[in-house]
């Protein structure tokens, strides 16, 4: 995020199939997170695998994802951004957790896994407004779901 002299910052938002231009939009915070796991294996090389994880950046929730999202940059009022509430410290420890607990789930774990990294961005997620049957309606514009 870089902060621009007219009151304009700089973000990165998901890309969406939907086109923002001219509509009033909220970016909602996120940070994406691609892991690189490693997990040792008796007499065996140890089994890597990359995963990764969103980190909502206002409530602290981490989630397993099925990708890294395309994004794109775009200029945006202040206003018009939602606050972040979480230290990158916390997300990073909060997607470790989701990371460790489904790896768990999924292999046998005889240590801890090493993690590290690969890949992390801090991302926004748009939403926008739109009238539907005369009434205002949240758009998110990754899902489509609306809500009133």
């Amino acid at each position: 995020m870089t902060e621009l002299a007219n009151g304009l910052e700089t973000v990165k938002i998901i890309d969406s199939s939907y086109d923002l231009e001219g509509r009033e939009i909220v970016c909602y915070p996120n940070h994406i997170f691609t892991f690189k796991v490693s997990i040792h294996r008796l007499f065996m090389k140890p089994r890597i695998f990359y995963s990764t994880i969103t980190v909502d950046m206002v409530k602290g929730n981490a989630a397993l994802s099925n990708m890294f999202p395309e994004h794109k940059t775009i200029e945006i009022s202040e206003q018009s951004l939602v606050p972040t509430l979480i230290k990158e410290e916390t997300a990073i420890e909060e997607a470790k957790k989701v990371i460790i607990k489904w790896a768990r789930h999924k292999f046998r774990v005889y240590k801890a896994p090493e993690i590290e990294i690969a890949k992390q961005e801090k991302l926004y997620k748009v939403f926008f407004y739109a009238e539907v049957d005369n009434e205002p309606m949240i758009v998110d514009s990754i899902k489509g779901v609306e809500m009133k």
